[in-house]
């Protein structure tokens, strides 16, 4: 037979079981399905053909073989099926892409094969016929790999296959992983892809310089070509010195629009150097150029041939397009000079994101909204973190839009960027990106990165080394965006651009003025300034998520401008786009939609549509209505507390065993825990009521706290370093925007985690080798935490406290005190209850915590490098104050 005091052991072990593993069950209660969806947003579209590709245009002796349509995909352990391609697939993992395609005998015997890709993300795998073609990191450079003839087959067997991943890392990957304000990282094939068809021997790369004269009445015209291949597929190579007529390169200027043919270049002979072809170099003077210019973008078309002597003729071997504008940047007097005259910028960041297509938009929209640009009176376009669409440059040439395009490097450690990999990968990416788009005029600038640790070593010596490399392949400008006071690096730039977050119109003057100051002897812009809206409300200027008050936000800081002496600025941005991870700063109600569009996701104008408009053209605006926006505190904190307070007061008046409990547990807590032990006074009841209380009491503090700062970045980044899921971030950011569930979910997570304490009281005692019943572990846990029903009143009120800067500090000191004391109290509790001396009991405890703390830094710098970002994060708040 059990004794008495068994069967209140068992009676009190079964009910802690009991609530351990109802309270177990909580967050699964909690937490959503975790299920993959597999979306894929299809376009479709056959690749754009003739002289308005944007690249590689179309020529005579050239052929393309469309593989956009329909494409047959699957995932490993997923879903198979077909989809439209060009797509994007709006998900984190790997895809398998595959089609079949059709050649002639004639075609594999006579030609040349090469893959393009405009763009698939984020890297990719290429096999053709099970034969290894190649492979890429990045998805917005353009690739164009050779495929080896002995592999193809004649009809419509040859089956082509790209095995893409777009899963990116916080280490090694370009752009990173962990940025929450990152540009959506869609997956796919995500623009034009086809075979080009060449013949054997082929103009493989060409570039145009132009030298205007003083007087612009006059151009010199260089063309640099590289070749490849030799004359037939079949003859092995010539050996060196062999001396053939030809072949010969030449080029011709013609009118975009007329066809007219205006100079023609001399023949220059081709050499070789053993198998490869020396790069060749041909020039012409033209007269009376048309220069290129937003006003008036006048194109020309070079066409550059490589010719062989047949008789008195000449014939076409292979003939390789680009369009070409004329015209001069020059930097001079801390000013950017377009065809010697100063340019005042006026620009719009546009991102390449649509609901619809997600960044596989359709040519068509992309020039709707390079109309919408142009109505809007914007000369600038910049497409932040990526190259774009070929496409888009063609569009930006056409219609008279500069353009500064720049590197995916945003937000990267320094640490990171020192690495010698990243370096190889960083500079990889701006070859791609120089040697596809330096033919564009529009192309005015390259970025190098975008809010760097500057400060950093690694930062300063990953820069130098992308300046050098991109000065040897281009004349253009270079930028990187920085932020105020982390501009170590811009010296060594040609353009100082600034980059700032919202901020209030004082300080925006100041930061503005001490930037031009700092930068006097370069031409400073602008390159980001803009705020979020929420979309549907129209509440008046006196609310700053407005429409009114997104538009009085570009107004005021427009004006401010304009006393300044920039060369321009850049509104961020001209769309609504989806971000990469979902964010706590946005106020779309959506954690993943980024709201900061002068239009819409679907293009729909919004206020500040017009209200820049017409400070682009230099209208005036309409009167804008002020409204009654009032920020309150929420009374949701006073309601919850006065609840809780009124419910702690009855227990505490109307109870006098809790009364006692509660009064002993505080003022003597050694003969409290010594009741526990021996199994006096305590009821189990009494101990989950108190737990619940703190809880609650807890979750209104973390509550007050979260959502007061719901607008600082540092708690964004933190947020997304150490919740490393987008679904529990995302539902974290949810909860935090509703102030109510935020504190039943708190309360319900700080309830179970101290039932998790008290489960490692009760293992405790492998450790200690002694008896600690699950009764005793869980009782001194709750009861421990009596300091934290201060909370409750602190809750109430440090929503309106918190607004005072004074108060923070405090306050956080306040929560780190009686954590401590909660510790203290803790450990005093397990060895009274455990008869074991407090020092041995204070070493254990305080090595566990240290052993825990470690085991979460080494996981995290392991798995995500979160030390590092943290660290940036870190030197990032220090320049920027």
């Amino acid at each position: 037979m059990p004794t008495d005091f068994q069967q209140r052991r068992q009676l009190h072990t079964g009910s802690a079981i009991r609530i351990l593993t109802l309270l177990l069950s909580i967050p699964l209660l909690l937490s959503p399905f975790a299920s993959a969806q597999y979306r894929f947003l299809e376009n479709g579209n056959p690749t754009l053909l003739g002289s308005d590709a944007g690249y590689l245009l179309d020529t005579p002796t050239r052929r393309k073989i469309d593989l956009s349509g329909s494409w047959d995909y699957s995932l490993p352990g997923g879903p198979s099926g077909t989809v439209r391609v060009p797509c994007a697939f709006d998900f984190r993992g790997a895809v398998a892409f595959q089609r079949s395609f059709e050649l002639t005998k004639e075609e594999i015997d006579q030609h040349r094969f090469h893959l393009v890709c405009f763009g698939v993300n984020y890297s990719y795998e290429t096999t053709v016929n099970g034969e290894f073609v190649g492979s890429h990191l990045g998805g917005y450079t353009s690739t164009m790999e050779a495929v080896p003839r002995d592999i193809l087959q004649v009809g419509r067997d040859n089956a082509i296959r790209l095995a893409v991943t777009n899963e990116l890392d916080p280490k090694v990957t370009l752009p990173t992983r962990l940025a929450p304000w990152g540009v959506r990282n869609y997956g796919g094939i995500t623009r034009d892809i086809y075979l080009m068809e060449t013949p054997p021997l082929f103009i493989r790369d060409a570039a145009l310089s132009s030298e205007l004269s003083p007087s612009s009445e006059s151009a010199k015209l260089t063309v640099h070509a590289s070749i490849e291949g030799s004359d037939s597929l079949t003859q092995p190579d010539m050996p060196v010195g062999t001396k053939t007529l030809g072949p010969f390169f030449s080029f011709e200027i013609v009118e975009k629009v007329s066809g007219l043919s205006i100079a023609r270049s001399p023949a220059v002979p081709i050499t070789r150097k053993g198998t490869d072809w020396d790069e060749v170099k041909s020039e012409l003077l033209m007269q009376n150029p048309k220069l290129w210019s937003p006003e008036n973008p006048e194109l020309y078309l070079v066409k550059c041939y490589l010719t062989r002597p047949e008789g008195k003729d000449l014939r076409v071997i292979d003939e390789y397009d680009l369009t070409a504008g004329i015209r001069k940047i020059t930097i001079a007097g801390g000013h950017i000079l377009l065809n010697g005259s100063r340019l005042s910028l006026r620009g719009v960041t546009w991102y390449e994101d649509h609901p619809t297509w997600g960044s596989s938009i359709p040519d068509e929209e992309r020039e709707r909204d390079v109309v919408m640009m142009k109505t809007l009176g914007a000369n600038l376009v910049r497409f932040i973190d990526h190259p774009p669409h070929p496409y888009m440059l063609n569009l930006c040439d056409r219609y008279g839009l500069l353009a500064i395009e720049e590197l995916p490097l945003s937000g990267t450690p320094g640490p990171l960027l020192a690495a010698e990999s990243y370096g190889d990968l960083a500079s990889a990416m701006l070859r791609e990106m120089i040697l596809r788009d330096r033919n564009h005029p529009s192309v005015m600038a390259w970025g190098l990165g975008d809010e760097l640790d500057a400060g950093h070593e690694g930062t300063r010596l990953l820069l130098e080394s992308l300046t050098r490399l991109a000065r040897t392949m281009d004349s253009r400008p270079l930028y990187m965006a920085a932020l105020p006071g982390a501009d170590s690096c811009t010296q060594m730039m040609d353009i100082a651009a600034l980059s700032l977050h919202a901020q209030d119109l004082k300080t925006f003057r100041s930061t503005l003025d001490a930037w031009r100051s700092a930068h006097s002897k370069q031409p400073a812009i602008l390159v980001r300034f803009g705020t979020e809206v929420q979309p549907e409300n129209r509440g008046g200027t006196s609310d700053p998520l407005s429409q009114e008050g997104q538009a009085r936000f570009y107004l005021q800081r427009f004006e401010a401008l304009r006393t300044m002496n920039y060369e321009g600025a850049v509104v961020w941005s001209f769309n609504d786009w989806k971000g990469d991870r979902p964010s706590l700063m946005v106020n779309s109600g959506n954690p993943w939609i980024h709201t900061t569009g002068l239009v819409s996701g679907l293009r729909e104008k919004r206020l500040a549509f017009d209200a820049v408009r017409s400070v682009f053209h230099g209208e005036k605006f309409i009167a804008l209505p002020s409204g009654s926006h009032s920020s309150g505190a929420p009374l949701v904190y006073v309601f919850v507390g006065f609840v809780v307070l009124i419910t702690l007061a009855y227990l505490y008046n109307a109870n006098r065993r809790f009364r006692d409990c509660l009064k002993r547990s505080m003022l003597n807590s050694y003969n409290f825990f010594a009741d526990v032990r021996d199994q006096r006074s305590v009821s189990l009841g009494h101990s989950t009521i108190l737990g619940l209380v703190v809880s609650l009491a807890v979750a209104i503090v973390g509550s007050s706290i979260l959502l007061h700062f719901r607008d600082s970045e540092v708690l964004d980044n933190l947020l997304s370093y150490l919740l490393i899921s987008d679904w529990l971030k995302e539902a974290v950011v949810r909860l935090i925007w509703n102030p109510l569930e935020c504190i039943g979910v708190g309360a319900a997570i700080v309830f179970f985690l101290l039932i998790v304490v008290a489960g490692m009281v009760h293992v405790l005692r492998l450790i200690v080798r002694v008896r600690i019943f699950a009764f005793h572990a869980y009782t001194v846990t709750m009861w421990s935490t009596g300091p934290l029903l201060i909370l409750v009143p602190v809750g109430m009120v440090l929503y309106r406290v918190l607004d005072s800067s004074m108060y923070v500090i405090p306050v956080f000191a306040l929560l780190v005190v009686l954590a401590l004391w909660v510790l203290i109290r803790l450990l005093k509790g397990v060895s009274i209850i455990s008869d074991v001396r407090p020092v041995k009991v204070y070493a254990t405890g305080l090595l566990a915590v240290a052993t825990l703390a470690a085991v979460i830094y080494v996981y995290y710098d392991y798995t995500q490098a979160v030390p590092m970002y943290l660290s940036f994060l870190h030197s990032t708040m220090i320049n920027t104050q």
